[in-house]
């Protein structure tokens, strides 16, 4: 009966080293501190090499750690605006203040996809939801069939102004402050999807 036993006992000490692993990425995530292997490991009181046991790499911690939040669900609350300038202004801010909030993590999961290419299908792509959710109503009152391309542009040309790239290049090589390199984003966004809407044509009356 005591070797039956065994087993289950081994596998709640290993759920809890994992979790203990798991809580200490995510406290350090929660701080915006680099975040490495060894100071995880060392947060957690465990040794590397069994930080290595449970996950092979640091985006793969990363990954169980960071839970993302649900942006499209953020921005949903804050705007009751059918604009899509406005809500495109909002994304932006939205998801330039969830970078800053865990932009160690981020930073290694930025950096790992671009070292590693094959990776970067790991990687979630929340921009693109957010975005087509901000436009979502601007599209739905146009009809978007014969649209699409347009559409398909605007949101491609978006993702690469509201995205954690941008923000650490305006941070890191542009010597802007975080605010002002969210406002920067913000500013960039609005105008792209302003000169968007502008330029579409004309929706045909109904009958």
């Amino acid at each position: 009966m005591a070797e039956r036993r065994r087993p289950n006992g081994l596998s709640s000490q290993m759920e809890r080293t994992r979790s203990a692993i798991v809580a200490a990425a995510r406290d350090l995530a929660d701080t915006g501190a680099e975040i490495t292997m060894p100071k995880v490991a060392a947060e957690a009181r465990v040794s590397e090499a069994t930080a290595y046991r449970y996950f092979p790499d640091l985006l793969s911690l990363l990954r169980a750690a960071v839970i993302t939040e649900d942006l499209v669900a953020v921005l949903r609350s804050a705007t009751r605006s059918d604009d899509p300038v406005e809500r495109i202004a909002q994304a932006a801010e939205i998801l330039g203040r969830a970078v800053l909030r865990r932009q160690g993590a981020v930073r290694v999961v930025v950096a790992s996809t671009i070292a590693k290419p094959p990776t970067a299908k790991d990687r979630p792509a929340h921009r693109f939801g957010l975005i087509r959710h901000a436009l979502a109503p601007w599209i739905d009152s146009r009809g978007s069939a014969g649209q699409q391309a347009d559409v398909e542009q605007l949101v491609r040309g978006l993702a690469l102004v509201i995205s954690a790239e941008s923000l650490f290049a305006l941070i890191d090589l542009c010597d802007l402050t975080p605010d002002d390199a969210i406002a920067s984003l913000v500013t960039t966004a609005r105008h792209m999807t302003a000169a968007a809407v502008a330029a579409a044509p004309a929706r045909p009356a109904a009958g």
